[in-house]
Parts: structure tokens; C-alpha cells; sequence
């Protein structure tokens, strides 16, 4: 491959020698399986041998860059992991989506049978203090924005995992799910229910299992609760008490491993909703462009 780099482009205050390190970073990084010598590296990237070899002395003294002590070759080094965790690559996404909604924000991944927050930006006063490390089990009604993309076989077991469930809530999560892959984002109600179960799903999380008492807790939950909301129900001058807004964050191959949500705790009107879910989504979606171009390191 062959990386120029353009100077003309940069512009105040830019820096030509760090433009060159930038540069021989992405030439490694958009490869990091390969082992590139210095001509290779100089030639493609229209620098001096001598500068080259000054850039990649430095990079291998850091771990950015190792290099093979019998050919010589260059290649995407070790720190580079440690710096490319979630919390550091999406920080400013979270912070700026917190402060353009006026509440907390959270990411979340999927690790087995729960949902983990692993990042935390802004506070919502009314909220629940909730740190990172919180869990809640990954099970019916909750993580409906890891599963609305998912088979009809998935999505029927990880409705079935918290029991038989009725005709009725089998028709609302249906119809949810529809509603979430159409436009984007979860919504969950702000109900004495919801702060009670979820509290206590959270204590019951804690070793990663979904065990009988977290599913029939799960199940009267969703049997007593009105799941979501759906267009009917967002019309002109409707209003609704919003705990959290969730969209998901997916690979290039569409699988769903991790989810952005703003915690409101506040009773909003329908335009209000459905902003704040476009604001979530859009957040969503420049994570996940981030997420397939860096890797997941974490």
C-alpha cells in the first residue's frame, strides 16, 4: 500500500514531523498482521530513509512499533492496545452527548449474561448513582437493543429464558422489537416498578447468571409493565415519564456487542423523545464507525 503524506492539507498550527509520525502510524496500523521494512515504509510515505529511520527508532523505544530483530521489518507495536481501550476511543462521544441532552450518558457491552457499563459521561440529578462495572442481566424485557437485529431464534430464546411468556407480552416485544429496528433506539418507562426491579436485577447480576429468581423477576416485570413505547403512542402533545434512551452500536457484520444510553428520568413530551433518541442513535453510530476502524481492543 501507499500512504502520501499531504502537507498542503494541514493548516494553523499543524506540525510536519508529527504529520509524519501520524503517517507511519496508519501505514502499520491499517496492516498490523504485516512486517514492513524501512525502503518499504520511506518509499511509500515520500520521507528520507534517515527520517524514517529516526520516527521508527522512536516508535520501537515507546512499544509503538516493534521491530524483528532477524529482518529487520517493522510492524503495529504493543502500547497501541493499551491506549485504544473504549473508554479512552469514545470518551469525547459520550461527553459531548451529555452535554448536549443535559444527562448522563453510559456505554454498555454485552459480556455473556449481562450488560456491563463500561464508561459513564455527565449526571442526571434525579437518576440512580450508577458506576462503572454496574451489571444488569441480559435477559427479556431488558436488551432489546442487542437483540431486535437478531434471528427470530434468538430473539424467541431470549424471550423464552425468562418462561413461557403470554400471548400478550409475546405480541407487545414483538411489535417493540419491529419498532426498534425501524427506528433505532429503545426507549424504557420511568415507573416505581422499573426503579424497584431494576435495583434488584442488579443485585441478582452480580456473578453474570440468570438464575430462576433474576427470570421470574424479569417475567412479572415484563407482564405488569407497558414494554417500551410505539409510534401510536408518541403522538402531538403526548407526554410519557422516560427513564433511559438506548441505541445500539454494531459491527460491520451487524452484530450488536454494545449499546449508548442517556438517562433522562424525567417525564418528556413525544418530540422530546424522539430527538433525544436520534441524539442517542447518531452517538451510537459514530462510536460503532470508530469501533470498526480502531478494533475493540478492550
Amino acid at each position: 500500500m501507499t500512504l502520501n503524506v499531504d502537507l498542503a492539507k494541514t493548516t494553523g498550527q499543524a506540525s510536519p514531523p508529527t504529520q509524519r509520525v501520524i503517517a507511519v502510524m496508519e501505514m502499520l496500523g491499517a496492516d498490523p498482521g504485516r512486517q514492513f521494512t524501512l525502503a518499504e515504509i520511506s518509499r511509500g510515505l515520500g520521507i528520507s530513509r534517515a527520517t524514517g529511520h529516526a520516527i521508527l527508532a522512536t516508535l520501537v523505544a515507546h512499544e509503538w512499533v516493534t521491530r524483528d530483530p532477524l529482518s529487520a521489518r517493522y510492524a503495529w507495536g504493543p502500547a497501541i492496545a493499551s491506549l485504544a481501550k473504549p473508554a479512552d476511543l469514545f470518551r469525547d462521544d459520550l461527553a459531548d452527548l451529555a452535554a448536549a441532552t443535559g444527562t448522563q450518558v453510559y456505554l454498555a457491552r454485552r459480556d455473556a449474561g449481562s450488560l456491563v457499563i463500561i464508561d459513564i459521561a455527565g449526571e442526571t440529578l434525579a437518576a440512580p448513582r450508577i458506576g462503572r462495572g454496574t451489571k444488569t442481566p441480559f435477559v427479556a424485557p431488558f436488551g432489546r437493543d442487542y437483540v431486535a437485529w437478531s434471528s427470530p431464534e434468538v430473539q424467541q430464546a431470549w424471550l423464552e429464558a425468562i418462561g413461557q411468556p403470554s400471548a400478550a407480552l409475546r405480541g407487545r416485544i414483538s411489535a417493540v422489537l419491529n419498532e426498534t429496528r425501524n427506528r433505532g433506539f429503545v426507549v424504557e418507562r420511568l415507573t416505581r416498578e422499573y426503579l424497584r426491579v431494576y435495583s434488584a436485577l442488579q443485585a441478582l447480576s452480580d456473578d453474570g447468571e440468570v438464575d430462576a429468581i433474576t427470570a421470574q423477576l424479569a417475567r412479572a416485570f415484563a407482564d405488569l409493565s407497558v414494554i417500551d413505547v410505539l409510534p401510536d403512542e408518541l403522538g402531538a402533545g403526548a407526554t410519557h415519564s422516560i427513564a433511559t434512551v438506548s441505541a445500539p452500536i454494531m459491527t460491520v457484520d451487524g452484530v450488536v456487542t454494545m449499546s449508548v444510553t442517556a438517562a433522562p428520568f424525567a417525564t418528556l413530551e413525544a418530540s422530546a423523545i424522539t430527538g433525544l433518541g436520534d441524539r442517542v442513535r447518531a452517538t451510537a453510530a459514530a462510536i460503532g464507525e470508530r469501533l470498526n476502524r480502531y478494533g475493540d481492543q478492550a
